[in-house]
Order: structure tokens, then C-alpha cells, then sequence
């Protein structure tokens, strides 16, 4: 199911592109060491390409007990930074995957030093050793710093998720605490985190003023409001187990989010393949062919899918509808004339299939039980 997380990161007056010395206080890491993991988060060097799909990686503190691994792939996490006696909005990233974990037996370790390795971030501490606070919390030791920073480098990935759901205003958003949640602040300590629900999750994106509202806040909050209300389906996890960015790309499919969903939106003009509908929250991007039945690389080919309306949908699903190669609707007998006549079918898809779209379509028309041979 969605989870929706608001997380306290370091301020940064650099844009989070690279460190920029802010002062702290206390035990933190960043009062200790002069900087903070999180302060390369806006930056390029944190985005990559993989199986050819873009993702972006960034940080935050531990999170605890929240439910982040039953939730991967369906994480919201709002970034917000105090300073100044305001607390701002400061980035979103949405259908994330939580890789953290910060001990030597965990699981994502091997995969949080392979993306910082795949990323050369090792390269990022130059910049840190440019702040002044960095160097004289090093006591102007450079190997000292370097000892710091070759340990705690590939803690800086320790989040992935699609880069089209990863949102950074150009402006950070001040947030008053008390019209969002009644309390006199939000959470300031960067080692806890307040749950959100999904009114609480539009209610802070409805702050960001109408001039930074873009395409990317636009996809956010569609897919906050899409969200599945269910957790991620278990699976079986071993020796074998996918690398995390397979696992988030092939659970989002699973459930007609991330790549999957967007490719369908853009393959049908945003709309339902056979209506045309475009309100979002009514449209599911469904398998064509079942995925129990289909191949990693079928589970994320769009052509193995269509963007359906709710209700087209359900009958599809169902099959109780299909459609034939040249993207005509048969329909089940079981529908009778008034029934198909309040349900507006048979419709053809909007859009003649290719010849991959097809393929998967004439599968599904086979395995209709109406269609099967009488014997």
C-alpha cells in the first residue's frame, strides 16, 4: 500500500547540488563531521540509467520500524529542512525503494557500494573537503577525512526510485506546521520521521505555489492518488533474488505503476484505450497477458498492456471482454443486450494494435472461456 513519509534532511543553501557547510548542533553526523549524505541529492551525479530506465538515488537517515520494505516501489518520501525559523519543502520522491540499512550483515549493502561504485561517488568528497567546517572537523587531517568518507560513501544511496517521480522545486516550499497537522512544528531530528496519510500528502503538495506546479508535480500527485491501498505481494527471495532497481521497475509494473503505467499513458494520449476517458484516478494500466503467465521482459513491455478505464477494465480482467487483432471488441454472452447497452459495448480500441499489441491480444482472446471450441 502507499506510505506516505515525511523525513527531516540537513538544510543546504547550495541547492543540494553539493555540500555547503551549514552550521549544526548536537551528536548528528553532520554536527560531527561538517556535512551531510544528503546534501548531493538535487545533484546530476545521483541519476543513472539502467536496463534502460532512468533512475535517481539519494539520501535520508534511517527510518525505524516504518513499513518501508512491505512498501517498496509505493513510498512517498517528502524531504522538509528547518532553518531560519521555517521548515521547507525541499524534494519528493515517489514510488521509492528503500536500499538502507547500515550494517555490515544487511542486504542491500552489496547494492548500495555497487550503485556508489557504478556512480564513481567516491569523486563527491573534493567537494566536501572544500567546506571549511568539513576541514576543521577533520582537524585538517585529510587522511582522517578520507578514512570518514570511504566508510560512509555508499551510505549516500541509500533510496532509488523512477527519475520521473523524483521532484525537486525550484524554490523550497515554507510549510507551517500548524494548518497542515495543529502541531506548533514539524519534525526537526533527522533520526525520526512522521507518517503521513494521503490527505495530509495532497494538503502539502497543494502549498507548492501554481508556478512550480509542473509536469513532475503533476505525475507525484496523480500517483499518490492512484496508489494501491494493498502491500507489495510477497515473493520469493534468495541467492537469486533481482537486483533492487529490477525489483522496484517489476513491482511497479505489477501493480500498472512506474515506467509501465507512463509508457501507456503516452501510447494512448492519456486516455482509456477504448472510452478515451482521461481522469487518471479512474485509469488502470493492465496486463494483457496474465503475470503469473508472462516473462520478466513481458511484465514490463507496454505493448503487454493497456490503459483502461475502471470499469473496461474489470471486464477485461474478468474476460468478459476481448478484443481482436484488429482491435475490435468481442463480448461474453454473459452480458446480455441491456446490459451491454448500459455498459456502452462493444467499442473497438481507439487505436489499431501493432503487430506486438496483437500478439498479446490474440492470447488473451483465446483464453476466454466463450471462445474456447465446443467439443
Amino acid at each position: 500500500m502507499a506510505l506516505f513519509l515525511l523525513k527531516p534532511i540537513l538544510w543546504n543553501t547550495n541547492g543540494y547540488q553539493r555540500p555547503s557547510g551549514w552550521k549544526v548542533s548536537g551528536k548528528s553526523f553532520p554536527a560531527q563531521h561538517g556535512f551531510g549524505h544528503e546534501e548531493w541529492n538535487n545533484s546530476p551525479a545521483l541519476f543513472f540509467e539502467e536496463d534502460g530506465q532512468r533512475y535517481r538515488t539519494f539520501h535520508t537517515e534511517r527510518f525505524g520500524n516504518a513499513a518501508t520494505e512491505e512498501n517498496r516501489g509505493q513510498t512517498f518520501v517528502f524531504m522538509i529542512a528547518s532553518h531560519d525559523g521555517v521548515q521547507q519543502l525541499v524534494g519528493v520522491a515517489g514510488n521509492a525503494h528503500y536500499i538502507g540499512g547500515h550494517s555490515d550483515d544487511d542486504r542491500y549493502l552489496a547494492e548500495r557500494k555497487r550503485i556508489a561504485k557504478m556512480l564513481d561517488l567516491a569523486r563527491l568528497g573534493e567537494q566536501a573537503w572544500e567546506q571549511p567546517r568539513v576541514r576543521a572537523a577533520a582537524g585538517n587531517s585529510r587522511a582522517h577525512f578520507n578514512a570518514v568518507w570511504k566508510q560512509d560513501v555508499s551510505w549516500i544511496p541509500n533510496w532509488i526510485c523512477p527519475e520521473e517521480f523524483f521532484w525537486w522545486p525550484q524554490q523550497p516550499v515554507t510549510l507551517q506546521a500548524a494548518s497542515l497537522t495543529g502541531a506548533s512544528k514539524l519534525p526537526t531530528m533527522y533520526s525520526i520521521h512522521m507518517g503521513l496519510d494521503l490527505a495530509w500528502a495532497e494538503a502539502i503538495m497543494s502549498v507548492v505555489p501554481a508556478a512550480q506546479r509542473d509536469a513532475g508535480w503533476e505525475r507525484l500527485v496523480d500517483a499518490m492518488r492512484i496508489a494501491p491501498i494493498d502491500p507489495v505481494p510477497p515473493e520469493a527471495e534468495g541467492s537469486d533474488m533481482p537486483k533492487p532497481t529490477t525489483r522496484l521497475s517489476l513491482g511497479l509494473a505489477r501493480i500498472g505503476q512506474g515506467k509501465f503505467r507512463q509508457d501507456l499513458l503516452t501510447a494512448w494520449g492519456g486516455g482509456c484505450a477504448v472510452t478515451g476517458i482521461a481522469h487518471v484516478r479512474v485509469l488502470r494500466a493492465s496486463h494483457v497477458k496474465p503475470w503469473s503467465e508472462s516473462t520478466d521482459e513481458e511484465r514490463l513491455d507496454p505493448n503487454n498492456g493497456l490503459l483502461l478505464c475502471a470499469n473496461i477494465d474489470a471486464l477485461f480482467d474478468a474476460k468478459l471482454i476481448a478484443f481482436n487483432r484488429d482491435g475490435t471488441m468481442d463480448v461474453s454472452p454473459e452480458i446480455d443486450a441491456k446490459e451491454r447497452l448500459r455498459l456502452g459495448i462493444p467499442r473497438s480500441l481507439r487505436i489499431a494494435p501493432n503487430s506486438a499489441q496483437a500478439d498479446y491480444l490474440e492470447q488473451h482472446w483465446a483464453a476466454c472461456p466463450w471462445n474456447q471450441p465446443v467439443e
